[in-house]
């Protein structure tokens, strides 16, 4: 598994997708996951919000998927997990386990004023700059301790700057990933 992780708008739905189709294997975005599981329409519409949802909703649904996807022998790419230090525990606790198999976390750095831009020219109702300055210090809380814990743990972990073009970045991350 190949871990994408980066502050919203740094573009790691779209690298995720274009490294999974450049190694043939799948993109995982929980996100995208929790959005086709889930019919509470009361926790649909906290995760719609913006908000996380709690670990009980999200591990059975990624236990489901590493099973069905056979985490512990293919490559995916994980894509919006893990962003809090119980779920960075929790998966850790997988790849000892043998459950999933790690090969690297992709760290897609991008600055303050290129997420805003990025956000804002999405047009979402819920990007605002009140919404993305709450993202950025979410981010800097709780997303950068799960990348120094992989770190910590002595697994791969490249940084890569996010502020290029789509397909220079993709270059950037082949390369840092040896592809």
């Amino acid at each position: 598994m190949i871990i994408i992780v980066g502050i919203a708008g740094a573009g790691k739905s779209t690298q995720g997708q274009i490294l999974a189709a450049k190694l043939g294997c799948p993109w995982l975005s929980t996100g995208q996951l929790l959005r086709d599981h889930l019919v509470d329409s009361k926790v649909l519409k906290k995760m719609l919000s913006g908000n996380l949802l709690t670990d009980d909703v999200l591990f059975p649904l990624l236990e489901t998927e590493f099973k069905r996807l056979g985490a512990d022998r293919n490559e995916l790419i994980l894509d919006g997990t893990p962003r809090t230090m119980p779920q960075a525990h929790w998966l850790v606790d997988k790849i000892k386990s043998g459950h999933v198999k790690l090969t690297a976390v992709v760290h897609l750095v991008v600055s303050k004023k290129t997420v805003e831009k990025r956000l804002l020219s999405r047009g979402r109702p819920d990007d605002t700059i009140a919404a993305i300055q709450k993202r950025l210090a979410e981010f800097e809380q709780t997303v950068l301790p799960v990348v120094n814990y992989f770190k910590e743990q002595g697994y791969k972990v490249v940084e890569i700057d996010g502020e290029g073009p789509v397909e220079e970045d993709a270059k950037k991350i082949a390369m840092a990933l040896n592809l």
